[in-house]
């Protein structure tokens, strides 16, 4: 950490100028308000351009803004501060001293994994999606600032790193530099108030398996979320041959967020599209790949050669100085078998040979010219591929001391220089069961990770299940009260209106009394039905208990949420039900409140509502009452009044 308070201090850090510095300098102010932040954002139409954009296909709910005041209140001070900062940050770092750091390719990889992010926000709902498109384009900013800081230096640390790719960057990082990408960006991601609920995960994500990895439900999901975005920039920018693989790797991985194999298709194509979409508004290279479709069908295609490699005999490679004997070797190892067997004529030859076919066994003579068998099989254990192999040491002489000799070195057998060739294969033998032992272990390490998956994707459909009311299939009680929460948040940042409908079928008792229980079920049903379908499209609709339903209308005053819930009142008495022979009509009372600057909480505003409702019911049902003074006149429509505020009063409700 000294390192990196030293970087702070120097100010070789990628920092934020111009406009969206002034918006950070602005948001850090106590006296700091959202028609101040936009004043400057308008200064900056590039910007401004971005943010509207930003706003608009983020949101599936809320009407489409055209101002940078309604994006500023949208989407709130802090979304706005952190998107003008990686916005800033794009345009100015498009290039840079690093020789070796691909400042294009990065910018392209971050874009693709902000859009990622974004569009999983829609479908785990852990954090605003404008919130997660930061976060998935600040994610490894990291290395832009090791890049920024130390051009030379972290050059060396990526040639390292493309010479060894099997060893963590972050290794060579810390050795080289002191500290590591990880390390400077949460710490500049932290300066600039991104909250922790992000920063954490991004600590974790690149190395899931380390010990110290969050363990709350929201903080894993982020986690997940960032793995999946990273792997979908990977395939973003991969070559052609990598996408298959790729594509793969992702759906296994997206079965833990619920994604299934139809979803994943048009998930992936929306979000290249949004990538090349996005790419032209900022200038970031941004790929043309093929279709979802096309690169699944070039997996079928890589699995049906995988399948037919694994059925394949033994690749064995024959290291050996004599031609003689090493030509004799081979011959016994291919005779009445269909081994493939590659020569090398010295220890060196052998390595390399090693590292490129990946033998399942090695057969080495110990006096090899430049490297002997003995080194030959230490070099090979030094690694994670030579660990695998089967190594047989072969000699002319057979000695107690060279046996052990050989052992020591890490060979699994010893072979005299006479052996048979029936010999041999029974040497082979243990070879066999090896790469069967492997094979079986791949497959159980599978079986486990698709039980995991399934796991996952149970937990998530149980976690749906508590939130959804079996009948009818709308939110329920506690669904609704979260997202009352959410919308009473967000109303109360951006100072924009927000309303509730408290709505009560009228007389639902005799139904239930006159026709069962069953009938009353499937008229709840086609009740909750009409309700949802005539709400609008921004408004949700919750059941909360017995005959009851909250409507929740973000953005939505008084007077408008009367004229909606009259519209809904209408559309269900218009509707006739069957039950059986006969077809019924069905009225509603609906209670209409909304938030007011000194409405204290969310409780105090369904208490208004409730309120209301009792006042629809004493004033003789099938009716829209509210108790505030917002309304300032009786609305009629029809025989049915609308009731003014104040002039209901309360009663019992039935």
């Amino acid at each position: 950490m000294a390192q990196v308070e030293q970087l702070k201090l120097s100010g070789q850090l990628p920092t934020p100028r111009g406009v969206a510095l002034a918006i950070l300098e602005i948001s850090q102010r106590e006296n700091a308000t959202l028609e101040a932040i936009a004043r400057v954002v308008q200064t900056d139409p590039a910007l401004s351009g971005r943010l509207i954009k930003l706003a608009n296909s983020a949101s599936y709910i809320s009407r489409p803004v055209v101002s940078v005041q309604d994006v500023v209140a949208r989407l709130g001070m802090a979304t706005v501060r952190h998107l003008a900062l990686g916005f800033s940050l794009v345009d100015q770092y498009r290039s840079g001293a690093c020789q070796a750091f691909d400042y294009q390719r990065y910018w392209s990889h971050s874009l693709l994994m902000a859009l990622g992010m974004q569009a999983l926000g829609r479908r785990v709902h852990v954090a605003d999606a404008d919130e997660l498109f930061v976060c998935g384009l600040l994610a490894q900013v990291g290395q832009l600032a090791l890049a920024t800081a130390y051009p030379d230096e972290y050059s060396a640390v990526l040639m390292a790193h493309h010479a060894d790719p099997a060893q963590a960057i972050i290794v060579q990082e810390r050795a080289r530099l002191e500290t590591d990408h990880i390390e400077l960006g949460i710490v500049m991601m932290s300066d600039w108030g991104m909250p922790r609920i992000f920063t954490g995960p991004i600590t974790h994500y690149e190395y899931p398996d380390n010990p110290s990895r969050p363990l709350d439900s929201r903080s894993n999901s982020l986690m997940l979320m960032l793995r999946l975005s990273h792997r979908l920039a990977d395939l973003g920018l991969a070559n052609a041959d990598l996408h298959p693989k790729l594509a793969q790797e992702w759906m296994t991985l997206a079965k833990e967020l619920d994604i299934s194999q139809e979803d994943a298709g048009r998930f992936i194509d929306e979000v290249m599209a949004s990538w090349r979409e996005w790419g032209k508004l900022l200038k970031i290279p941004a790929a043309a790949l093929p279709s979802f479709a096309e690169i699944r069908h070039g997996h079928h295609e890589a699995e049906m050669e995988t399948a037919a490699e694994s059925e394949t005999p033994l690749r064995i490679v024959v290291a050996d100085g004599n031609a003689f004997t090493r030509r004799k070797a081979m011959a016994l190892l291919v005779e009445n078998s269909n081994h493939i067997v590659y020569p090398a004529d010295n220890g060196n030859a052998a390595l390399a040979l090693a590292m490129e076919v990946l033998p399942h066994v090695i057969v080495a003579h110990c006096d090899l010219p430049l490297l002997d068998g003995m080194e030959l099989c230490q070099a090979l254990r030094a690694t994670d591929e030579g660990r695998r192999m089967h190594i047989l040491l072969m000699a002319d002489k057979h000695s107690e001391e060279q046996l052990t000799r050989a052992f020591e070195a890490g060979a699994d057998g010893y072979v005299p220089g006479t052996i048979s060739a029936k010999g041999l294969r029974t040497r082979l033998c243990a070879a066999q069961r090896l790469v069967q032992l492997q094979t079986a272990w791949e497959k159980d390490r599978t079986q486990l990770r698709q039980i995991a998956a399934e796991l996952a994707v149970a937990n998530r459909r149980l976690a749906t299940a508590a939130l959804t009311d079996l009948l009818t299939g709308l939110p329920n009680r506690r669904a609704a009260m979260d997202q009352l929460g959410q919308a009473w948040s967000a109303a109360s940042r951006s100072g924009r209106p927000l309303a509730v409908m408290v709505i009560d079928i009228d007389h639902f008792k005799q139904i239930n009394d006159s026709y069962g229980h069953a009938a009353g079920d499937m008229v709840l049903r086609e009740a909750a039905a009409t309700l949802n379908e005539s709400a609008r499209r921004e408004d949700s609709v919750c059941r909360i208990g017995g005959e009851e339903f909250l409507v929740i209308c973000s953005n939505t005053d008084l007077k408008s949420a009367m004229q909606s819930a009259e519209r809904l009142r209408a559309n269900l008495g218009a509707r006739r039900i069957a039950i059986g022979e006969t077809k019924i009509t069905l009225t509603i009372s609906i209670g209409v409140a909304t938030r007011e600057p000194d409405t204290p909480d969310m409780d105090v505003l369904m208490r208004l509502a409730d309120q209301a409702l009792y006042a629809a019911k004493e004033a003789g049902r099938n009716r829209t009452c509210t108790r505030q003074q917002n309304v300032g006149e009786t609305i009629h429509h029809g025989d049915t009044e609308i009731c003014p505020a104040g002039t209901a009063s309360l009663g019992t409700r039935s």
